[in-house]
Order: structure tokens, then C-alpha cells, then sequence
């Protein structure tokens, strides 16, 4: 049970994920086969993002709420990111080299009163205050929950500590699970037994879209009159507590947001899994299976009627026609995304998953269209792993996240940034159309890349896996 453990366990523990893997699909799916992985370190990695990264994504999106991220001012940069345009309140500790050692709780306290107190002059009280761990808080061992005793009956404000250290795991994901964990225990209201009836509307969690993708699902649900309760992003302490009353929760990506939706199953509350919402054949998982829980099937058939005919002079235009396209996407998301890049008629030339776990693995072998010989990489921000396999296997577009687009556009190939636009529901169709189109006419091919390689020619003499090797235990 989630729910009766005090931490989030890694990735790596309770899924057995990998995030170290070069090879071929078939020879990753039968790794997987016999049900457990064999993990990998590599003796040369270059950077990306970690737990704590992933944690302040989804923290710096809840509204009504102070972040507070415990180690050096360095580890708060990642907050400034994901507050900008936005006006949600964060702060540092500011630890530096004594505190290492000695131990930075007094500094930890005045960070936290001094959230509170500059929020409350700004004329806003937050509601929640949330504590984001670090390396260097993990160094010196600080006791936050014993900061946090002392400053709730202080402040009279709730505060949540989100225990990530960045030692444990490779899996950024983890970080998710570690917010999600922190919620479940904190903030979502524990439903007592024989407390009524579950109410008529459905959680639908999100960790990392962005705001335009979570409209257009949101759109199309309130099109079935089904009311809809977002968390834990873009939503604020009261959506959290109330998730427990939902009739079934609904996610945009499982994979982000499966520990989540498990704890509140926990609770009570079904979990209805589905495809993400990208492509005519996700979109039709997702709406189906969630009009289905609420008897909306027949609505649902005609509004995915409706928008099909709207978006078939879309599809029809093919802009993918002949390309191949190397993905760099999170696992769930790549299995909405390939049928969607097939719709538009290209196909797959390589994957990068940034991890992957059996359950994964499984959905990747039964997509009927992927080549065993495949390349895949299980990888997050190895921009030389991923353009060794471009070397071998040339692909027209990439498509992927933005930090590592420009790596993609120098190796020349036309990079698709899917983390800056709508993705999800008939809007991300029709928006991908647009994209590709656009990239179409920009200039730059393979033959002719706009810029030299950021590596020698002596790195690509090596094989990609060079750096990557089994785990001796």
C-alpha cells in the first residue's frame, strides 16, 4: 500500500525502471520477458534533469501556495524557470559550504517565515507552504520534519515537506511520485468509511503539460458534461483535498501520474486507464472509456464524430508522408505519439525514452508497426547517444523536448519542440499539422547542416552504448 509507506520509493525499487539502456526494441523486450531488468550505470553521462527538477515543475504550478526549495541558491534555479510569466512566490535557504556541515535548520526556519510573511503583505495568505529537499539538505541530515513541527503552530499554515535527495534514483519520475506521495498524506482529505456518496465529477491529474494541452482534453469533457476536478497543477490546495470525493480519476499521462491516481484508488476512488489523448486513436481511448464511467457513451460518439470530420482535411494533408522521425518523449506520451506521427504518414526511425519499466516495454511491443530492429534508447539529456543513432539511422524531423532540439537541428534535422505547443485532443492535431508545415519549408536537411557537430569525429567512432554497462552488484 502507498499510502502506509513514510517515503515514495525510487523508480528503480517499486517498478523496476531502467534508465540506462542502448540497444533494439527486441532485444529490450526480451529482456523484460522474463519479468526483471537488469540495471545499468554509465561511466560518462551528460546532464538532465533529475527528481528535484521534476518536483519543482509540478510545485511552482499550484496556486495559493509558497515554495521553499532547501539547499544552495544554485538549486533554486530550476523554480526561477518554471515561474516565468507567472507570479508564484519561492525562496531559498541559501545553504552554503558551512551548513554542509554543521546544518542549515535555523536558515530553513527564516526562509519559511519569510515566505509566509512577504506573501501576507502582498495581501495573499497562502494556503499551503511547501518544503522541496535537496543534495545538500540530504549532506547534513537537517531535521525538516522538527522545523516543520515547531513552525506550524507558529505560523498556523500548513507545511509539506517534499523528501527529495537526488541520490537514490535515476528516474526523474521519481520526483513525481515523491510530490504525489507528499500530497496524498498531506493535503487530499481521507475520505472516513460510510462518509456518502462519491461525487458526480472526475479528477484529471497533470504533472507536466502545458496549459493550452490540458484546455483542449478539459474542452472536450465538459462537451459530455462531465465536471472535471484538475490537479494537482494549475489548481489550488482545495482541488487537492477534494480529490478524494471524485467518482474516478482520469490522467494525461499514466505514466506521470500513476502513483497519484493509485493513492487516491486507494481511498476509493477508481483509477480509469487509458491512452493519452493524442492522435485520432488516443483521443478516442480517452473520451470513450471516460464517458463510459459517466453513461455519456452515446454523446461521446457523436462528438468524436463531429471533430473526426473536422480533422480529416488535417490528416489528409499527410505532412509526414514519406519521413522518418526520431522521438525523444516520456514513455506513456510516446504511445499516443507514434500512432499519431503514422496517422500523419511517417514513421518512427528511433525512439529515446528518458525511462521505462515492464509495463512500458509491453505497450511498446504491441504497437504492431515498430520495426523489433528499432533502435531505442533509454536515455534522458544524451544528446551524443541520441546523434550516434541519427548517425546510423538518418531521420528528417525530431521530435522531442526543446533543451534538446538544438542538437537535433545541428545534427540537420528539422526539430519539433512538442513540449511548446498543444499536443493533446483534436487542437494538437490540427497544431502539429501546422508545425510540420512550417518545417517543411524551413531551410536545412541532413546533407547540409545549418551548424558543425558539437562533438568530434573521434566520439562517433564509438558505438552509442559505449558509455553504458551492466550494474555489478
Amino acid at each position: 500500500m502507498l499510502l502506509d509507506s513514510r517515503k515514495a520509493l525510487s523508480r528503480e525499487k517499486r517498478r523496476g525502471t531502467l534508465s540506462h539502456y542502448h540497444g533494439t526494441l527486441a532485444a529490450l523486450l526480451e529482456e523484460f520477458s522474463p519479468g526483471e531488468s537488469r540495471q545499468r550505470v554509465r561511466t560518462m553521462s551528460q546532464s538532465g534533469p533529475g527528481e528535484m527538477i521534476y518536483a519543482c515543475r509540478v510545485l511552482s504550478a499550484i496556486t495559493n501556495t509558497a515554495l521553499v526549495i532547501h539547499g544552495g541558491v544554485g538549486c533554486s534555479a530550476s523554480a526561477a524557470w518554471f515561474n516565468r510569466g507567472r507570479n508564484g512566490p519561492w525562496y531559498s535557504s541559501g545553504l552554503d559550504e558551512r551548513d554542509t556541515i554543521l546544518g542549515g535548520e535555523e536558515k530553513l526556519k527564516e526562509a519559511v517565515r519569510r515566505a509566509y510573511e512577504e506573501v501576507v503583505n502582498r495581501g495573499n495568505h497562502p494556503e499551503l507552504i511547501f518544503i522541496l529537499g535537496s543534495p545538500i539538505s540530504a549532506i547534513n541530515n537537517d531535521d525538516v520534519e522538527a522545523v516543520i513541527l515547531e513552525l506550524k503552530s507558529e505560523l498556523d499554515r500548513g507545511i509539506i515537506f517534499i523528501d527529495v535527495n537526488g541520490f537514490k534514483t535515476k528516474s526523474a519520475l521519481t520526483g513525481y511520485d515523491a510530490v504525489s506521495h507528499a500530497l496524498l498524506r498531506g493535503v487530499v482529505e481521507e475520505r472516513a468509511k460510510g462518509a456518502g456518496p462519491f461525487a458526480p465529477f472526475a479528477n484529471l491529474l497533470t504533472m507536466s503539460e502545458n496549459p493550452a494541452s490540458v484546455a483542449a482534453v478539459l474542452g472536450l469533457l465538459r462537451r459530455l458534461d462531465i465536471p472535471v476536478n484538475i490537479a494537482p497543477r494549475f489548481a489550488g490546495p482545495g482541488n487537492i483535498r477534494r480529490a478524494s470525493w471524485a467518482s474516478c480519476t482520469l490522467t494525461l499521462n499514466d505514466g506521470e501520474n500513476e502513483y497519484l491516481a493509485l493513492g487516491l484508488e486507494e481511498m476509493g476512488v477508481p483509477f480509469v486507464r487509458t491512452s493519452p489523448p493524442v492522435g485520432s486513436a488516443g483521443i478516442r481511448d480517452f473520451v470513450m472509456k471516460a464517458a463510459a464511467f459517466f453513461g455519456r457513451e452515446r454523446e461521446a460518439e457523436v462528438l468524436i464524430g463531429e471533430e473526426t470530420e473536422k480533422a480529416k482535411p488535417w490528416i489528409g494533408q499527410k505532412p509526414l508522408a514519406g519521413k522518418k522521425v526520431f522521438a525523444e518523449l516520456d514513455p506513456s506520451l510516446a504511445l499516443g505519439f507514434i500512432p499519431l506521427v503514422e496517422e500523419l504518414g511517417g514513421s518512427i526511425s528511433g525512439l529515446a525514452v528518458s525511462s521505462l519499466d515492464a509495463s512500458g516495454a509491453a505497450k511498446l511491443g504491441e504497437l504492431p508497426s515498430l520495426d523489433r530492429n528499432l533502435p531505442v534508447l533509454v536515455a534522458q539529456g544524451q544528446q551524443f547517444e541520441q546523434l550516434n543513432v541519427l548517425k546510423k539511422y538518418p531521420a528528417d524531423f525530431y521530435a522531442g523536448s526543446s533543451e534538446n532540439a538544438a542538437a537535433a537541428a545541428r545534427a540537420g534535422l528539422r526539430p519539433l519542440a512538442i513540449d511548446n505547443f498543444t499536443i493533446h485532443g483534436y487542437e494538437g492535431i490540427r497544431e502539429m499539422v501546422l508545425r510540420l508545415r512550417r518545417l517543411s519549408q524551413s531551410q536545412g536537411s541532413r546533407e547540409n547542416p545549418g551548424s558543425p557537430s558539437f562533438y568530434s569525429p573521434l566520439w562517433f567512432r564509438r558505438a552509442g552504448n559505449w558509455y553504458v554497462k551492466l550494474e555489478v552488484k
